[in-house]
C-alpha cells in the first residue's frame, strides 16, 4: 500500500526541493507552508498552527510518513511536543525529522542545544524515528548572503572556522530516499556534509572565481555582528540563536565531514565548486534597467 506522506516547511530551503524529488517520483503527499501561494501548482497544501493540539491530531489523520522541518523559534519545545502527542494520537507510523549538525541537549551552543531537546521529544514519543542532521546550507550564500556578495563583502563573526557546506538538493535526495522507504532507517541518525570543509575565505575566492571579480569574507567581532542584528530588530531569542551558530563554526564544529550522503543516494554530495558555476548569475551584478518613455 502506497504511504501517504505529509512534508513540514515545504516551501523553505529544502522543503520546497522535498517536494520536488517527491513529484517527481509520483509519490502521494501534502505539504504544509505558511506561503500556500508559493507551492508548485497541483501541490495540495495546507497550514498548520503548531500550538494548536487538536488541530494537528485532526491534520495527522491518515499520514503514514511525516517529514518534520520544524521553524526556528522560541516555541519549539512546546511546539516540538504537540506535534509528538498529535503524531501518536493520529497513528502516525514514521517521523523523518530534519535538525542540525552537531544538535545535542548538552550542546554548550543554543543552536545545537534546542534542535538536540526536540531531537529527544521525538525519540521518546513512541512513533518510529529518523533524525537528520544537516550542515549549513549552499544555498546561504544566496539567501540570506546574496545582496552582500553582490556587493562584494561578507562580515561574518566566524574567525577562520570551517564549514562542511551541504547542498540542500543532496539534504532532500537523502530525504526522499527515507520517506518512500522510511522502515529500515527506524532509530537511527545522519549527519549530512558536503564533501569537505572551506573556511569563508575559501567559498568566497571560489565565487569571486566564476563571477571574475573580487569577492572578500571579512570577519569581525561578535560585539559587532550583535549590533547589526540589534539594529535589525531581531528579537532577543533569535539573536542567542544566531550568535551561537557563528560561534559553533568559529569554534570548528561546523568542520566535520560524512559520509552519510553516499551511503544513503549512492554517490557523493555536490561539491561547492560545482554549485558556485551553476549559480553564478545569483552574485552578478546587474545594470540599473533603463527607464521607459512609455
Amino acid at each position: 500500500m502506497e504511504l501517504r506522506i505529509m512534508v513540514t516547511g515545504a516551501t523553505g530551503t529544502m522543503g520546497q526541493e522535498v517536494v520536488n524529488r517527491l513529484r517527481q517520483a509520483g509519490a502521494d503527499f501534502i505539504a504544509v507552508s505558511r506561503s500556500l501561494e508559493r507551492l508548485p501548482q497541483g501541490v495540495p497544501g495546507l497550514s498548520l498552527n503548531y500550538d494548536n493540539l487538536a488541530l494537528l491530531e485532526q491534520a495527522f489523520r491518515g499520514v503514514d510518513v511525516l517529514f518534520f522541518l520544524q521553524p526556528l523559534s522560541c516555541e519549539m519545545l512546546p511546539q516540538a511536543e504537540n506535534i509528538a502527542k498529535a503524531a501518536r494520537a493520529a497513528g502516525v507510523q514514521f517521523i523523518l525529522r530534519v535538525s542540525g549538525l552537531g544538535a545535542s541537549s548538552r550542546s554548550p551552543y543554543l543552536f545545537q542545544k534546542v534542535q538536540g531537546e526536540v531531537d529527544e521529544i521525538l525519540e521518546d514519543c513512541g512513533v518510529r524515528v529518523c533524525i537528520l542532521r544537516p550542515n549549513i546550507f549552499m544555498q546561504s550564500f544566496i539567501s540570506p548572503f546574496g545582496d552582500s556578495l553582490r556587493q562584494g563583502i561578507l562580515y561574518l563573526p566566524q574567525g577562520e572556522g570551517r564549514t562542511s557546506f551541504l547542498d540542500a538538493r543532496d539534504a532532500a535526495e537523502v530525504a526522499q530516499k527515507i520517506l518512500l522507504d522510511p522502515w529500515r532507517y527506524d532509530r537511527q541518525s545522519f549527519d549530512l556534509t558536503g564533501e569537505r570543509a572551506l573556511s569563508n575565505a575559501e567559498a568566497l575566492s571560489l565565487i569571486s572565481h566564476q563571477v571574475r571579480r573580487r569577492v572578500v569574507y571579512v570577519p569581525v567581532t561578535e560585539e559587532a555582528a550583535l549590533r547589526n542584528l540589534e539594529k535589525s530588530g531581531a528579537d532577543r531569542w533569535s539573536t542567542d540563536l544566531i550568535m551561537s551558530m557563528h560561534k559553533a563554526t568559529r569554534e570548528g564544529q561546523a568542520a566535520l565531514v560524512s559520509e552519510s550522503v553516499k551511503e544513503i543516494t549512492g554517490h557523493g554530495p555536490r561539491r561547492f565548486e560545482d554549485f558556485c558555476r551553476e549559480k553564478r548569475g545569483e552574485w552578478i551584478l546587474r545594470p540599473p534597467q533603463e527607464m521607459s518613455m512609455f
